[in-house]
């Protein structure tokens, strides 16, 4: 069958609206909803990513952010016609944590990713679907917060990976809670703020870190949840730990130079979760080793997630998503054929979203 695709030729870069043509196959038939666009498609489009490839040939749709509705279940009893479902975007190679089903802790790198390396993605009318790498969304009612679910999936896998750190020691306040306890967060992308407000359900002080003024509606929403906001250009990180000492952080910009600002400004068993790299090591590796060993502090990475933090991320936002304003995150929907958003920025944009039905 033909429909539209927004397809590249990586790792080239550029992007256009194709006409392509797929069997459907004998997996569960999904109609896209929404796609969002995030860092890694713009890298894409740029031709910034010299890891994206083609599934087959020389193209690739392009898309790992969406959410759709099925359409043709093909007899499977998990699926039936009008769910609302969000495809997961990695998919398992062979080795033992991808055979689990944990392949956002794959050990040989053989995985591939919709949309990005060595499998089509989502930004298209209609795609088939293996009904192991869905997730339904029960609450009909979040289908254009659900669009939200994959960046989202990644926080809930921080998430799990700060509570299981935190439990090394008493890692909490007298009175049990962790009302005492400041997170800082570095970046206030979409990434950035869905960190933000996840941590801060769970008690935290959260600090958004970064290093020029925001514009007026991420402001805005980040007063709405009670987020505090650090902008380095004119106040220095030491004089902010002074008076909400960092007791946690989180590099959500992908520099490592962010490292040595919280090795030098964490407390003394403080946690830090690195999410995304440029590639680029601080200028001196021995203070920041010092750092960590003198004062206990501890380190994690952290990338993708499992089908469990998908289901996290759909709970997430239907618990929290009306409360949290989470519908302020998607500031312009736009038509497949625009595809200058790829290459612009918009005035006051957090999420760009992609409408095909």
């Amino acid at each position: 069958m033909s429909m539209r695709a927004i397809t590249t030729v990586p790792p080239g870069g550029g992007v256009k609206l194709s006409e392509v043509n797929e069997e459907k196959g004998d997996g569960i038939r999904v109609r896209t909803f929404r796609t969002g666009i995030c860092g890694t498609d713009k890298e894409i489009a740029a031709g910034k990513l010299s890891f994206a490839r083609p599934e087959i040939g020389n193209s690739l749709i392009i898309g790992h952010e969406a959410v759709g509705v099925v359409t043709e279940s093909n007899g499977n009893y998990e699926f039936k016609e009008g769910d609302i479902v969000v495809p997961m975007v990695r998919r398992p190679g062979s080795c033992r944590m991808c055979r689990l089903g944990r392949q956002d802790y794959c050990e040989d790198g053989e995985f591939v990713e919709a949309g990005i390396r060595g499998k089509n993605g989502f930004m298209r009318d209609e795609f088939t679907e293996d009904p192991r790498f869905l997730v339904r969304v029960e609450n009909k009612s979040i289908q254009d917060l659900a669009v939200l679910t994959e960046p989202l999936k990644n926080v809930m896998k921080m998430k799990e990976i700060f509570q299981f750190l935190r439990m090394r020691i008493p890692w909490y306040c007298e009175d049990s809670t962790l009302s005492c306890k400041n997170m800082y967060v570095f970046g206030t992308g979409t990434e950035g703020l869905l960190i933000s407000i996840v941590f801060k359900t769970l008690g935290l002080n959260v600090i958004e870190v970064n290093r020029h003024p925001l514009d007026e509606n991420v402001m805005n929403y980040l007063e709405r949840n009670k987020i505090d906001y650090l902008d380095t250009s004119s106040e220095g990180i030491d004089k902010k730990v002074k008076d909400k000492p960092m007791d946690a952080a989180i590099d959500a910009v992908g520099s490592m130079d962010v490292l040595r600002e919280i090795t030098d400004n964490i407390r003394n068993n403080g946690i830090a979760i690195m999410f995304g790299t440029s590639g680029q090591l601080p200028s001196s590796n021995f203070d920041v080793l010092e750092n960590l060993v003198d004062r206990n502090l501890t380190i994690a990475g952290s990338v993708d997630g499992a089908k469990a933090h998908y289901s996290d991320a759909v709970k997430f936002i239907e618990t929290h998503g009306k409360v949290m304003e989470m519908d302020k995150l998607i500031t312009g929907t736009y038509e497949p054929d625009n595809l200058k958003i790829f290459m612009e920025k918009e005035k006051q944009e957090i999420k760009k979203v992609i409408a095909w039905s």
